[in-house]
């Protein structure tokens, strides 16, 4: 018998005119999104590839120590999954929106986007009228004369409910997927087709936890009207309201400088201030240790090279110098370095704790639990910003190393040469960012995964206990 009534069910939704118009907006949505976001991806991936190849070349011609820092500046390869999923937006950044200020102010329409708003929306209002709806039209009381448990019927709407939305809208997402793999040319491996099982799974654990808010205010309402507008209302709140609310109650409530000024900050320290104490020390050490060297300065380069060629004790005497500098030089980076690193250790730690704050206050919501698991599947959300850190950090450790020990081996055949002179870095070690495996990405998602299978089980559950004393007259 329960099958029969979910049969019933699947019917009453496929001959409704509003679920079929509904369902073919978010098909097409859908399919179109993967698509103009697949030229998008193709596009940034040649000019991430374009931006790289320029920043070889400038490094090869132009590289020397003092500026290698900011020459190597690492660029991030734009997402695999940006077809899908779009994750946090790094390309509002102030040259880029002088550039091409559209998309700043236009958010990209990706896969999460229509399935967190349209397709929870969609399941609403396609559950709203499932028992309000046949109690009007009388059914509700014919299939309780003929003695059907309360329990088979509303798990009858229930399962019958979720599976007419759900295949429409995986349709959709295959076709999305068909033309990523087949139109646009990209080559798929199994890790994104596991990427794409996850995404799929937790998209039914959306949109199936709405269905059950909208069946909830239909059991505990009279009328199809009264309960479109509660459920209407609940929407609004957990789909729009607590998700946008919740970073701003946390910096009201957890409060930190802004970055803008900890840059500030760290920058006077690391460069103006930094520059000050090393020209006054070098002063201190010509002064004290190296007189003969006052004026060293205001050679040219080349008479200096001639004078170190001539005069053997002039250039053990200069090696000493530059040894002596240099020490200074490292000594006053370390030291500046070490403040600077202070003031942003504890800028991040309080960042952390409001990140914190906030994604405890957004997790109220299924939205929030939705796009969190949905990023961190496809690695483009808060814990990739950390992974990308993490190796980022150790490239620019194994990088400096490489770059002093070539500094090194320069100076020891040339000892005129400084911090600003060319270094040959053709052979230095290349970044490459190592995604997570897939049962890493697992891992990341198991706790909005699980909240988000207990609003299941809240509503489902609310709506059960309803009906259960639902009175069909």
């Amino acid at each position: 018998m329960l099958w029969v009534l979910v049969r019933k069910e699947l019917l009453d939704n496929l001959l409704n005119l509003r679920f079929i118009t509904l369902c073919v907006v978010a098909i097409v949505l859908i399919v179109s999104s993967i698509v103009v976001l697949t030229g998008q991806y193709h596009e940034e991936l040649i000019d991430y590839y374009n931006r790289v190849n320029t920043q070889d070349a400038f490094i090869d011609q132009y590289g020397h120590t003092n500026r290698i820092g900011w020459m190597s500046r690492l660029f991030r390869e734009p997402s695999r999954y940006q077809p899908l999923v779009v994750g946090i937006d790094r390309d509002a950044a102030q040259e880029n929106f002088l550039s091409n200020p559209i998309p700043v102010f236009l958010s990209k329409l990706d896969f999460v986007a229509i399935v967190s708003v349209l397709m929870s929306l969609v399941a609403v209002l396609l559950a709203h009228s499932a028992i309000t709806g046949e109690r009007e039209d009388g059914i509700l009381k014919l299939m309780l004369s003929s003695s059907l448990p309360r329990t088979t019927i509303v798990l009858g709407k229930f399962i019958g409910g979720v599976i007419t939305l759900i295949v429409p809208f995986t349709l959709g997402v295959l076709l999305g997927l068909s033309y990523i793999a087949v139109a646009a040319g990209v080559e798929l491996r199994s890790l994104d087709y596991g990427v794409f099982a996850i995404l799929l799974l937790i998209s039914y654990l959306y949109m199936t936890a709405f269905y059950a808010l909208g069946l909830f205010f239909s059991a505990r309402s009279r009328t199809s009207n009264v309960a479109v507008l509660k459920s209407l209302f609940a929407w609004v709140v957990l789909v729009l309201v607590l998700p946008n609310i919740s970073p701003f109650l946390a910096a009201q409530i957890y409060r930190i400088p802004s970055v803008a000024k900890i840059q500030r900050e760290t920058n006077k320290i690391e460069s103006d201030d930094r520059d000050e104490i090393i020209g006054k020390r070098l002063q201190q050490i010509v002064q004290m240790t190296f007189p003969d060297f006052a004026t060293i300065r205001s050679m040219t380069k080349s008479d200096l090279q001639k004078k170190l060629d001539s005069d053997p004790v002039f250039r053990d005497r200069y090696a000493q110098f530059q040894r002596a500098f240099e020490e200074l030089v490292r000594d006053v980076n370390t030291e500046q370095r070490r403040i600077a690193d202070a003031i942003r250790e504890s800028f991040e730690n309080q960042s952390h704790h409001q990140e914190l704050l906030a994604t405890v206050l957004a997790s109220l919501s299924p939205l929030s639990n939705f796009v969190f698991a949905a990023t961190d599947a496809a690695d483009v959300g808060l814990q990739s910003d950390a992974e990308w850190a993490a190796q980022s950090g150790e490239y620019d450790r194994v990088l400096s190393e490489y770059v002093n020990q070539r500094y090194a081996e320069t100076r020891q055949r040339n000892p005129a040469f400084d911090f600003n002179d060319y270094l040959d870095l053709r052979g230095r070690p290349r970044f490459q960012f190592q995604p997570p495996p897939l049962a890493m990405r697992l891992e990341r998602i198991l706790v909005p995964a699980g909240v988000l299978a207990m609003f299941n089980l809240l509503f489902f559950a609310g709506a059960f206990l309803s009906f259960l004393r639902y009175d069909v007259r």
